[in-house]
């Protein structure tokens, strides 16, 4: 039954909900905040957005009791107009007052109470009174408002239209004016309307007396008024507001629930006394106040840190070993470092080992790699990207006299990997920058120093946390990028780029059964040859990693999965669908023209070109090197993006030419009737280095010659002016680039022999190498024809039974 449908003779049962410091009229509209578990179970009980529930006011005398007894008599029937769910277990809820009810008795059974109503009879017993009354207190407003303590003119006009309503009248005065709870229950309870207003009268005295008193304080600081009677008036209304608001309670119930939690953590003395400094400033201070807000803040990211929280971690060298071999091909030296970085902790797990970094090209598997190694020894993984970061305040925290001030990346990444001891990796370390706002790679030495990260303080926090137990992992793909400070603490582990072969097998375990399964196509797979995967690895990508590889694969599956739905939607007379067998010849359907030739060098012995060899952050790449004479006046042009390294290099190519002009059956006077130029390829790329140095000779050497470079035949190597050739970097990538490209011989200096061993056996069995110290020695192998000056005893090219071993010591 609806309270539209009650009559004063019947009886009904409604919910019921204590209120403890509000009071709602009927006909009035109030916002509360409900949050004892019994008013909760109600609200969820009664989810209707117009659900009637019974208004209840805990008596004056029964304090905070909510004993059925302790509910006045008289009560509000009223809606749920809206309900709003707080953070927590809480609701605001705003109700509509419709008629005062009685409760003829409460039912307590139940997770909340529930009563039986009956209307009450607010009849006038003397209407004559009742309008002196009513003038009365009118006359007693319209003194009120006029005395400026907040009260409202308008409401004047309000409350002469409800004249003819005595009780309406009452009850509208009495919640527009800032009654004690007290004295608004008892003009509740009065259900006569005379009595109800005889009341009314008497708090309007009251309060008019008030707020005289409290502008009387606002105006002299010192007055005729005794100061006890001022300090009363004034600390009565502070606590009626409090009540008001319920903000005396919150800021309390708030303050102990911290306390608690601070005292179950037992921590050290120092960061305790900041936590209940902070505590005691929240109890002080009202919730409705901003900094309120600011502390209450702080103290929830403050216990959301895993304070004394560890996973057990369990180092198992067999199933660490398994685990990266399950999700990483090949990166056997990887694989080595890391399980002799993982036996030390097992053995002393006090140890303050180095900072694992992996540096290396894109799509290598150098995130993958942290993911592993938590996941074998159970510990929580947390990525951390450092890539752009400019500002310390990422790294330290900002200190909260900002305004939205954060706590920093570290301590941030803790709290969501939710323990002490978690493996964090610092993402992109190599493309961290710096600027007015600080260094956030000075920040990191202090994160990143075993001896000093066991008090690291975050300026949000402001209170030492100890670091000394997360296992740090820091990636890069530039190793020159990073600052020097911060190498000097990291442990580098290189990851160069995969050989085809290498690919192949990547993509066989991995990649295509992890993109079929993506697609939907395990069902009925396409049959994907080898010969399928090795085209694409060779003419749609050319990378050190597998990245684009995987993105060409999903490429192939999409179209497959297309032409599977297309296949299955078309009419029942239709063939039925096949999985397609995918070949060599079928790759360009799917993925469209080939972007890359396979053989990327010279494709014949051609005079004034030569294969270079090159080094990028995406691996190794070959670099084709032409010259090419014309009659001029003696200059060499050289035309690209070139640094002032290579400048010079090509300066000291051109000078030792020169020097061997006659061996090269040109005089300097020829030489002075000739202009060269070299162009370098891709010319809006910026190139810098050494490296083309002996490159750029033996195609000059070959243009002044007329003799033809051999077109298997691939170099690297700085030349001086007087034709040695020095080592540079780089020797792994630039010879897995030479044996993509299918070239057979490589020249290198001799004194990068040594990282022959780096190199993957099958490079080593399909290439020949020839370590070379000198020019000569490199033009009688390259130019087809060529007599050297002068017969000497040349060191014998390294064949693939003669290299080093993948394992020797260098």
């Amino acid at each position: 039954m609806n309270a539209d449908e009650a009559t004063p003779d019947e009886a009904w049962i409604v919910p019921v909900l204590p209120l403890q410091s509000t009071v709602i009229y009927p006909h009035g509209v109030a916002t509360v905040q409900v949050g004892l578990e019994e008013n909760i179970a109600l609200l969820r009980a009664n989810p209707e957005p117009d659900a009637l529930l019974a208004l209840a006011f805990i008596d004056g005398a029964a304090g905070q009791d909510l004993r059925p007894d302790a509910l006045a008599r008289i009560a509000v029937l009223s809606r749920v107009l809206d309900r709003l769910r707080l953070p927590g277990d809480g609701y605001q809820i705003t109700f509509q007052g419709l008629r005062r009810v009685e409760l003829v008795e409460v039912l307590p059974e139940g997770p909340y109470y529930q009563a039986r109503l009956a209307e009450v009879d607010e009849r006038t017993l003397d209407p004559f009174r009742v309008n002196v009354f009513v003038q009365k207190a009118i006359n007693l407003y319209e003194r009120l408002a006029s005395t400026g303590g907040g009260y409202s003119k308008e409401l004047i006009q309000v409350l002469k239209m409800n004249v003819d309503r005595p009780g309406r009248f009452a009850d509208l005065l009495c919640s527009s004016v800032n009654f004690e709870y007290a004295d608004k229950q008892r003009v509740l309870q009065a259900v006569g309307i005379d009595q109800r207003l005889q009341r009314v009268l008497d708090q309007l005295r009251s309060e008019l007396d008030r707020v005289k008193v409290a502008q009387e304080v606002e105006k002299r600081a010192k007055g005729d008024i005794e100061e006890s009677r001022r300090e009363y008036f004034l600390r009565q209304q502070l606590k009626t507001i409090q009540r008001e608001l319920g903000d005396d309670d919150l800021s309390r119930r708030d303050a102990d629930d911290y306390t608690t939690r601070l005292e179950a953590l037992g921590l050290p003395e120092e960061i305790i006394r900041e936590a209940a400094r902070e505590i005691e400033r929240l109890r002080h201070i009202q919730p409705s106040s901003s900094e309120y807000q600011v502390i209450k803040t702080y103290l929830d990211r403050f216990f959301a840190l895993p304070w004394g929280v560890f996973t057990e971690e369990n180092i198992d060298l067999p199933r660490v070993r398994d685990t990266l071999d399950e999700g990483h091909f090949g990166l056997e030296k990887v694989k080595e470092r890391i399980l002799e970085f993982l036996a030390v902790r097992k053995l002393n797990p006090e140890h303050k080992g180095p900072i694992l970094a992996f540096v290396g090209p894109p799509g290598v598997g150098k995130t993958s790699l942290g993911k592993a190694i938590a996941e074998a020894i159970g510990r929580k993984f947390f990525r951390i990207s450092v890539g752009g970061v400019r500002d310390e305040a990422e790294i330290r925290g900002h200190r909260r006299t900002y305004v939205g001030a954060l706590p920093g990346k570290i301590l941030n990444g803790l709290t969501r990997a939710g323990t002490m001891n978690p493996l964090l990796m610092l993402d992109e370390i190599d493309k961290i920058g710096s600027d007015h706002r600080g260094d956030p790679a000075a920040a990191l030495l202090e994160v990143l120093d075993p001896e000093q990260n066991n008090s690291f303080t975050d300026h949000y926090f402001n209170v030492p946390f100890d670091l000394s137990k997360v296992l740090f992992v820091v990636t890069g793909n530039y190793l020159h990028d990073i600052p020097k400070p911060l190498l000097d603490r990291l442990e580098v582990i290189g990851i160069e780029g995969y050989t085809e072969n290498e690919k192949l097998e990547i993509a066989r375990r991995h990649l295509v059964p992890k993109v079929l399964s993506e697609h939907g196509l395990t069902a009925q797979p396409p049959e994907v040859a080898e010969r399928a995967v090795r085209d694409v690895i060779r003419f749609w990508t050319r990378e050190a990693g597998v990245r684009n590889l995987q993105r060409s694969l999903e490429k192939i599956c999409r179209k497959i999965a297309r032409e599977q739905v297309e296949a299955e939607s078309a009419p029942e007379e239709a063939d039925p669908y096949t999985p397609p067998k995918l070949d060599a010849g079928d790759v360009d359907r799917y993925l469209g023209p080939r972007k890359f030739l396979h053989d990327e060098g010279i494709e014949r012995d051609e005079v004034g070109v030569a294969n270079g060899l090159a080094w990028t952050a995406s691996g190794g790449e070959i670099l084709v090197i032409e010259a090419l004479k014309m009659p001029g006046k003696g200059k060499l042009v050289i035309t690209g993006k070139l640094g002032e390294v290579m400048k010079e290099s090509v300066q000291a190519a051109y000078s030792f030419v020169r020097s061997r002009a006659e061996s090269l059956g040109l005089g300097l006077d020829s030489l002075a009737q000739l202009a060269l130029r070299i162009p370098f390829p891709a010319g809006a790329v910026p190139k810098d280095g050494p490296s083309a140095g002996i490159t750029m000779t033996t195609a000059l050497a070959s243009l002044l010659a007329g003799l033809p470079i051999r077109a298997d035949f691939a170099m690297t190597g700085e030349v001086t002016l007087r034709g040695k050739v020095l080592p540079v970097g780089g020797i792994k990538d630039k010879l897995l680039a030479a044996y993509r490209a299918g070239i057979a011989h490589v020249a290198l200096p001799k004194d990068n022999e040594k990282d022959l061993v780096e190199v993957p056996a099958e490079v080593r069995a399909a290439t020949t190498f020839h370590p070379i110290d000198h020019v000569d020695r490199l033009l009688e192998l390259a130019l087809i024809g060529y007599a050297p000056p002068a017969a000497s005893a040349p060191p014998p090219p390294i064949g693939a039974d003669e290299a080093p071993e993948i394992n020797a010591p260098v």
